[in-house]
């Protein structure tokens, strides 16, 4: 994220009248400290994340178009203790204005401030703490602990819209906040951050300790069920291990965990299906199951018993509960 020099506020320095622009102008601020995520580097910015590319044109590895909002969104910090992040909507451009366009999605509080949302939006995604009680839940319930909300310009906390770029804003979210947790995912609409808090990342295992875990979990020796060889999770994905027949794959449909084979493949139109030989439910893609080796991502060094879908990143239960906004596997 960026660091501005002097932290800011915001204020509303013309009027909402239908269709018009709005132009928001920051004041300096001596309790807080401000981070900006744009898609674009000016000399004040220094963290300018960028979109995969979506099929525009390329010059050298920079898209020249994104999906994420020119002046994405904005952190602020308190400087005293405990130091809590907010996050909200928009950032301040050079100018130190925050401008919305006659397309964005505006309006007037009852209190007669003027809020909005950016075109594409910023959500959030405020992890699930886990509990030991959790190891027992059910993955349907699992899947009810993670919502994802709009942030508004002001720090307000909305329900999504029906599209991304609707002009119809979502429901307010009652009782709920913009205060980034250890483990809170901000999507950009383009790229998703994720938010560690310092001591949260004094919890995180250190290389040494994942490495441990994993020569722990390669050490009981699990077996391909067709192929009868030992299979072993690599470090990192890589070509040499990609056409290994060690390395192990995870079927999308039920989770189980096999080798590199032809069995149950099924070839029609260019879609193939994969039926897993264990339990004979049909799958659209097998992955490959590789360790993630950044231990940031990690919150504490328990047994690799799950996976991330779809990548196949395997990780811990509690790193699974706080940080999937998706789907995984117990392995």
């Amino acid at each position: 994220m960026a660091h501005e020099d002097s932290s800011v506020t915001i204020e509303n320095h013309n009027e909402y009248n239908g269709g018009d622009g709005i132009v928001v102008t920051s004041f300096d601020e001596d309790d807080s400290c401000k981070y900006a995520g744009n898609n674009v580097a000016v000399q004040r910015l220094l963290h300018a994340p960028i979109g995969s590319p979506n099929g525009g044109e390329v010059i050298g590895q920079r898209p020249i178009s994104s999906t994420i909002s020119r002046y994405a969104c904005r952190i602020l910090i308190d400087r005293d203790q405990p130091h809590t992040a907010r996050l909200y909507a928009a950032g301040f451009n050079s100018s130190r204005n925050i401008f919305l366009g006659e397309k964005a999605t505006k309006w007037t509080k009852k209190n007669g401030e003027v809020d909005g949302l950016t075109t594409n939006g910023i959500l959030i995604l405020h992890p699930h703490q886990f509990q030991e009680q959790d190891e027992d839940a059910d993955y349907e319930d699992c899947k009810k602990m993670y919502v994802w909300r709009e942030v508004s310009v002001d720090g307000g906390i909305y329900k999504l819209r029906e599209t991304r770029s609707s002009t119809r804003r979502g429901d307010l979210a009652i009782g709920e906040s913009n205060e980034l947790q250890d483990g809170t995912l901000i999507d950009l609409c383009g790229a998703t951050l994720l938010w560690r808090t310092a001591e949260g990342l004094s919890k995180s295992p250190s290389r040494l300790e994942l490495e441990v875990r994993l020569d722990e979990l390669n050490a009981g020796k699990p077996q391909c069920p067709v192929n009868l060889n030992t299979l072993i999770i690599p470090r990192k994905k890589s070509p040499k291990t990609s056409g290994s027949s060690r390395q192990p794959y995870v079927y999308l449909g039920c989770g189980h965990v096999q080798g590199k084979h032809t069995w149950g493949l099924n070839n029609v139109s260019n879609c193939p299906s994969y039926k897993c030989p264990i339990c004979l439910v049909d799958s659209s893609k097998v992955i490959q199951l590789v360790m993630g080796m950044e231990s940031a991502f990690h919150l504490d060094s328990g047994a690799l018993d799950y996976a991330f879908n779809p990548c196949g990143h395997v990780c811990s239960l509690a790193t699974i509960l706080v940080e999937d906004s998706a789907s995984s596997w117990n392995e």
